[in-house]
């Protein structure tokens, strides 16, 4: 208990000796001291301000990343919903020619062909709804068609119906797949057109460019003066061998 009554007595008397010294100080040193203080506080707020908003910013970019991912899963999700309502209403192979199709058709769109002109104004919706119509009427019939098929004991009226109908489905796939196969080909001549803007433009990128760099160096060549047409009696290297020739002729006879 002495212990810590001489303890807390010791406190006492520093801390009234650093009042008695503070007390003790010019206004000047004062005035200084609450500066310094006050310019603490500011860069500790500052730097808390820095660190909150250095906070709020990861935050943002992590739900930013978030709400991405979000969006390429409903993405995604929407894409599988479309080819398996595709799948049902056309069958496997028709909805892979209608993604063909589809595909072709947004090449085409956004083509610089397209988008300068170049293929006037061209409009190939009712070709994929046609596309569509034929490939959903072949395979209504083919579901009817095939059930029909695998009744126990077929007649022969049973037979004939089917035939027409393999026959109809034939004929209405066969002009779908047409149809899609010339919008393929329309996206690839459309592909070979921007390919030739392109290189026209290259081609009038480099002719410009050859001709800046022939007026440069036109320019740089006039301006270079002829070197002079020096002849072996001023020229300063026969000079030099000379007078070697001379020195190496005194010192033998020395």
């Amino acid at each position: 208990m002495r212990s810590n009554g001489s303890l807390r007595g010791s406190h006492f008397v520093l801390l009234a000796g650093v009042f008695a010294l503070l007390v003790q100080l010019p206004i000047g040193v004062w005035i200084t001291l609450s500066v310094i203080a006050g310019i603490v506080g500011v860069i500790a707020l500052s730097i808390r301000a820095v660190e909150h908003r250095r906070t709020m910013s990861a935050a943002e970019v992590e739900q930013l990343f978030i709400g991405r991912a979000a969006e390429a899963a409903a993405a995604e999700e929407r894409a599988r919903t479309a080819w398996k309502q595709r799948t049902e209403t056309l069958g496997v192979g028709n909805a892979a020619l209608i993604d063909s199709a589809l595909s072709a058709l947004e090449q085409l769109s956004a083509s610089e062909a397209a988008r300068t002109g170049w293929l006037g104004d061209v409009d190939l919706a009712p070709d994929i709804r046609g596309i569509i119509d034929n490939f959903e009427k072949a395979h209504a019939l083919r579901k009817v068609a095939d059930t029909l098929s695998a009744l126990d004991k077929p007649s022969d009226d049973d037979r004939r119906i089917v035939a027409e109908a393999k026959n109809a489905i034939a004929n209405l796939e066969r002009t779908a797949s047409e149809r899609v196969e010339s919008i393929v080909k329309c996206a690839k001549e459309v592909h070979l057109i921007d390919k030739t803007l392109s290189d026209k433009r290259k081609e009038a990128k480099t002719a410009e460019q050859r001709a800046e760099l022939h007026a440069k160096l036109s320019g740089m060549l006039y301006a270079i003066e002829p070197a002079p047409n020096t002849t072996a009696a001023d020229s300063a290297i026969d000079a030099v061998m000379m007078r070697a020739n001379a020195f190496r002729e005194i010192m033998r006879s020395n």
